[in-house]
Parts: structure tokens; sequence; C-alpha cells
């Protein structure tokens, strides 16, 4: 068992909140001029699993949470078909209910399913997700938590964000009570269109997290393969459960409550905002 070997190590880096988004949307389907034109701007995406698990081994993550939102993100790059191509590229492929686990050249790399969720309120970010399942979404803040399980780790992402109305705590009339909901609050470490790296909206998480003595995850929030491995969270092994997948998703949860784990944060290069919002216009014009 993959897992079972992953246990050897002493310290896991898990980014929970990454959506290998920018470039493999269109350069997997490059059907027509829009696409074209796009991807002039767009630097390399992803093309299958295979580039992601490359990405993944030079980078000092050991678990990536692949981000749904409004899609099935995780179950495409984790089908069957692109398994399949892994394991042509030399892959050893283990996959369960709650994880996708790859070994190559010693090193072993753990893909779980995260659930990004636009509520009444704003976003919430659900981790640990079981692959068949799938939380509602656009409902009110409570109906949402109520729908999720207790092992599912609860983050409010972003929760000051001050565009599309997806700070759950910023859009809060009782936000002391409101953050008590969640089990951790987030701090972008990469640039998204909701929350740069030093804007207030990751000041007043940080703020809040001593407030309110909830524990902060630093997730990179990631849209970009240069996105991997910059901003993570570090767990000790001592603190997790590895004899079962269930177990071992169910430990983190337990640890983040606890704040059992450390923090690395590496915001991208200043550059790289304008670029990002060029791609965000580009997107939605020729979208239209």
């Amino acid at each position: 068992m993959l897992l079972e070997e992953l246990a050897k190590k002493k310290t896991l880096n898990v980014d929970f909140h990454n959506h290998l988004q920018t470039g493999s949307d269109f350069r997997t389907k490059p059907k027509g001029f829009r696409e074209k034109v796009l991807n002039m701007f767009l630097e390399e995406g992803f093309s299958d699993l295979t580039g992601i698990l490359d990405k993944l081994m030079d980078s000092e993550l050991d678990v990536l949470y692949i981000t749904n939102y409004e899609d099935q993100r995780y179950e495409t790059w984790t089908s069957v078909e692109q398994l399949q191509r892994a394991v042509n590229e030399g892959y050893e492929i283990e996959q369960g209910d709650y994880f996708t686990l790859a070994r190559k050249e010693g090193k072993i790399i753990a893909l779980g399913k995260s659930q990004e969720i636009p509520t009444a309120q704003g976003h919430v970010l659900v981790s640990g997700v079981k692959r068949n399942k799938e939380i509602s979404s656009n409902n009110s803040l409570e109906e949402t938590l109520w729908e999720t399980e207790e092992c599912e780790l609860k983050t409010a992402d972003h929760p000051y964000a001050i565009v599309e109305h997806s700070g759950t705590l910023r859009n809060s009339k009782s936000p002391e009570r409101d953050a008590y909901l969640f089990d951790a609050l987030e701090k972008n470490g990469n640039f998204s269109f909701v929350s740069m790296p030093f804007s207030p909206a990751n000041y007043l998480a940080e703020r809040a997290s001593k407030k309110y003595q909830i524990p902060l995850l630093e997730n990179s929030h990631g849209h970009h393969p240069k996105d991997i491995g910059k901003t993570y969270n570090t767990f000790d092994s001592s603190y997790l459960n590895y004899s079962s997948e269930r177990s071992f998703r169910d430990s983190i949860a337990y640890a983040v409550r606890n704040n059992n784990f450390e923090r690395t944060f590496t915001p991208i290069p200043f550059w790289r905002v304008f670029h990002h919002i060029l791609m965000i216009v580009l997107h939605k014009i020729l979208k239209k």
C-alpha cells in the first residue's frame, strides 16, 4: 500500500486549495479562434495527469487537494483514462474513495478532492470530500455546512475577499459567530482575483485567526502550474493516522483543528498579478 509507504515520511506538505486551472481548460481543447487567442497569452498548462504528477515530483508538496468549483476537476484529472496514461509513463497508481496515490522513483504523491462552494454569504472550501460526493452550491452558509460530514475539513477560504461576494466573514452580520462554524480560516499564498497576497483580505484573515483563536491555513489557491508547491501547510506524521485512507483524511482534519501544523507562505512575483488579470479579462471577453 502506497499510503503505508507515505507514512515513512516524518512530515507532509499539504496544499488544500489548488484549481489547476490556467491554461489547462483551453490547451486541452483548442477548438477555435477564441482558444487560440487565449493560448497566445496563457503560459503552458497541463494536458494530462502525468504532467501534474511530474510537476509535483519536482515540488515540495506531498499532498495536493485538487479543487472543484462547480465542476468535476478532480474526477477529470483522476479518470481511468488519465490514470492509465500515468501508468504508461512509469507511475504506480492506487486510487481509493478519498485519495489517488502515485509513486515514481521512490517519491509518493497523494491527490485529494476539495470543493470550493459558493453560498449565499460567500465561499466555503471543503477538503477530504469523497470522490463520488458533490455538495450543493448557492445555498445558505448554514445549509452548506449542514450538508458536510464531520471529518470533512471546513475552511473559510479568502474570508474577507472584497469582490464577487465571496468573503464569508466580510459579508457576515455576525462574523464572530460565523467564524466558529469553520475548522479554519484561509490566507491565500498566490494571486487570485479575490485576494492578492498582500491585500487587506489576507491581513484581516490573519487578524481574525488570532482574535477568534481559529487555525489559519495558508493555501495556494493556485490557478497556474507555477503556483504548485509555493505555499503549503506542514504536518508532523506523528499526528496523522495512516492505517486507512479515511483515517488519514480524518487525522489531517483533526490536526488542523488542533493547530498542529506549520505554514510556508511564498507570494508570487508581482508582475504575474497583471498577467493573471489579463487572462481573466480575455477569458470573459472571448467567452461571450
